[in-house]
């Protein structure tokens, strides 16, 4: 574990990882925003017994680094995209797409769906689910996994994006997955 890591999981107590939301963990091309795992509220992130930071190759991630869920039976994973601080178009529509690799042994992807919202600051709300078992085929490669998407035309452009994937219904356990992050991206129409 990096000396960062260390020095980061010192600093959130409690069970549940709160997020960073150090400008390193955001970053931005000309056609995307790349949101790290660690900049991510995960219920029971901060607890090894159920997810663990992972360093990834520069090949594989922008961050160097992942969250590898072990095993929960509640998973939820929360985002903020400050609007203050990284300024979209009002004009475009967007699509969050969650980047995931399912590892060998991956888990309780099979029967119980995973739902993914998003809200923007005028209070609309999209919901989408999946089961995510079909991605497991292609577990050695990153995929990318479609979480919704969003428009700012009627928004107040100075609030927060919340973006979400979780699954709390069921007790059915879920593990073997690295969580890379978020990218945020014009929808091509």
């Amino acid at each position: 574990m990096s000396q960062g890591v260390a020095n980061a999981e010192k600093i959130h107590h409690g069970p549940h990882w709160n997020g960073e939301h150090n400008e390193e963990f955001f970053k931005m091309d000309k056609k995307e925003i790349h949101i790290s795992s660690r900049a991510m509220r995960i219920t029971w992130g901060n607890d090894c017994r159920f997810w663990q930071w992972t360093n990834l190759s520069k090949d594989e991630s922008c961050f160097g680094l992942g969250a590898e869920l072990i095993q929960v039976n509640w998973i939820e994973v929360v985002s903020l995209l400050d609007l203050e601080k990284i300024r979209l178009d009002p004009m475009k529509n967007y699509e969050v797409i969650y980047i995931v690799k399912f590892k060998v042994d991956a888990f309780g992807w099979h029967s119980c769906p995973i739902i993914f919202e998003v809200s923007t600051p005028d209070g609309k709300k999209r919901r989408r689910s999946e089961i995510l078992d079909y991605y497991k085929k292609n577990g050695h490669n990153w995929q990318e996994i479609y979480g919704g998407e969003f428009s700012l035309a009627s928004s107040n452009l100075m609030g927060k994006v919340e973006f979400s994937m979780k699954e709390v219904k069921t007790d059915w356990w879920k593990g073997g997955i690295v969580l890379e992050g978020i990218k945020i991206r014009p929808k091509v129409a």
